[in-house]
């Protein structure tokens, strides 16, 4: 099976970029990719000026990853999930604790930081994962389904910290989805199908 074939582009910094497609059209296969989770057969990438193949350490250090499927550990604490996330990293130990207040209270979750993670709805677990994939400070933020599975007022709220912290933090945010209304906050969106780039342009244009 050839996952993805003959797909071309770049995103600016700063940028919000959207990939939109069906499930199976290849966007999870890309991101794969471009997050060195998975080698190319064929082509060449380059994330925060790093390639994916010959530097792989370098692309890892640079990128956040917030997966489709819950990753985190249900029996530790919100803090203690982020502390391993920092440990794991190599985030200096002194930068910790600012840097885990600066990202749960971004995400509203301050006040929860003690509470295990089993005790938290849905939207609460999605929220402490883009607070996770922040805490070593990447340059790109990749974002695969972000809101899959939850209400339109929880999808409604993650979409407000997606855009708070391209605010703040300044970085570049690559998501995936199949909602068309999530597509529509994006700066720019690729639709794929069938492994393949079929449109490339900002939401008005497309």
């Amino acid at each position: 099976v050839e996952a993805v074939r003959g797909v071309s582009f770049e995103v600016a910094a700063g940028e919000v970029f959207g990939f939109l497609g069906p499930n199976g059209a290849g966007k999870t296969t890309t991101i794969n990719m471009l997050c060195t989770l998975a080698r190319p057969t064929a082509g060449s990438a380059r994330v925060a000026g790093h390639d994916v193949v010959r530097e792989r350490d370098d692309v890892r250090r640079h990128i956040g990853l917030v997966f489709q499927d819950p990753t985190l550990d249900g029996y530790l604490t919100a803090e203690q999930n982020l502390r391993l996330h920092a440990e794991l990293y190599g985030v200096d130990a002194a930068l910790v604790p600012d840097r885990m207040r600066q990202v749960l209270e971004m995400v509203g979750l301050w006040e929860r930081r003690e509470a295990t993670v089993m005790t938290f709805s849905g939207g609460m677990r999605r929220r402490l994962e883009i607070a996770r994939g922040l805490m070593h400070s990447p340059r790109v933020l990749f974002l695969d389904e972000p809101t899959v599975g939850l209400d339109p007022q929880t999808r409604a709220s993650i979409w407000e910290y997606i855009h708070q912290l391209r605010r703040q933090e300044e970085i570049t945010i690559f998501l995936t989805t199949h909602y068309m209304d999530e597509a529509e906050q994006c700066d720019r969106i690729a639709i794929m199908d069938e492994g393949k780039l079929v449109a490339l342009d900002t939401p008005a244009a497309l």
